[in-house]
């Protein structure tokens, strides 16, 4: 897809790194599958996968963990 922000670039396939913060909660996910714009480096996580991510942040903030790092698992 065309990147929204540059215009210019092409996403493509790609990983990226996504932190989420709640209150005192900071949870760290690696390996997230995006798309990855080849000019400016903006990156685009599907509706899927960030539904996953809020779920298991959430789980996190619940169990009140206070920094956690996690790999990406769909």
């Amino acid at each position: 897809m065309k990147c929204a922000i540059c215009r210019h670039g092409i996403t493509t396939e790609g990983y990226t790194t996504v932190v989420l913060e709640r209150g005192q909660t900071t949870v760290v996910f690696k390996k997230v599958p995006a798309q990855i714009c080849d000019n400016c480096g903006e990156e685009y996580v599907s509706e899927a996968v960030n539904k996953v991510l809020l779920r298991q942040a959430q789980e996190q903030w619940e169990r009140g963990i206070i920094i956690e790092m996690l790999n990406f698992a769909a």
